[in-house]
């Protein structure tokens, strides 16, 4: 069986997971030792990071409409594993901007390793969700509520009109959701943070049907 559209998310992820860190090692190291070689190979790890995340990140947007949470709390998981890596890769951007005209130091280098930090954090979500929650695991990758729409082997013609079509779906999900969290109009489950004794006190709240994900 061929890999289909919402596995790339699965497959895009670990590039920039070792690629940023690398990045924020090597401006730290050419902060502390002035070698302009590697604060050269710093600069330009920082913008093949960017360039990692941004297409993991569409990936994950295009995936999240092509599978199912089975109960409010993996969705709210979901949820908080995209707009996190979502930050991340705007503040990676950011970082690597900066980059394209200063030298590194010790600040910055901190500042992209925290960030790299808050990244091993969304990865352990997104883990939680695929092992512990089942989540895109079983073989039943519909979008829509009437399961209408499939995700699409990759190498079929229809593949990326899908992709781009669900990036763009799931886009304006993670929107909706992230303006319904801060208004207060739709609170997060407090399992979906992924600690252990939070998610015991949730469970009631986890046996609610998910919410429309704007397929």
């Amino acid at each position: 069986m061929g890999m289909r559209v919402h596995e790339l998310h699965a497959a895009s992820v670990h590039a920039p997971l070792v690629v940023l860190p690398a990045a924020a090692l090597v401006d730290l190291a050419a902060s502390l030792s002035g070698d302009r070689r590697q604060a050269a190979l710093g600069r330009k790890l920082w913008w093949l990071g960017v360039g990692a995340g941004a297409l993991a990140g569409v990936a994950g947007l295009a995936a999240s409409q092509e599978i199912r949470a089975e109960d409010a709390r993996s969705e709210d998981m979901m949820w908080l594993h995209g707009v996190a890596n979502f930050a991340i890769v705007l503040g990676a951007t950011g970082i690597a901007l900066w980059r394209s005209f200063r030298r590194p130091s010790v600040a910055s280098s901190a500042i992209g390793l925290g960030a790299c930090a808050v990244a091993t954090y969304t990865a352990y979500l997104g883990g939680e969700m695929v092992y512990a929650h089942g989540v895109g695991v079983r073989t039943m990758p519909w979008i829509a509520p009437t399961g209408v729409r499939k995700s699409p082997p990759v190498l079929s013609a229809s593949a990326p009109a899908a992709f781009l079509r669900d990036a763009v779906v799931g886009l304006r999900w993670l929107v909706r959701r992230t303006l319904r969290a801060v208004s207060g109009r739709q609170p997060v489950s407090r399992g979906a943070y992924g600690i252990e004794g939070i998610d015991r006190q949730d469970s009631a709240m986890a046996a609610q049907p998910p919410a429309d994900t704007g397929a």
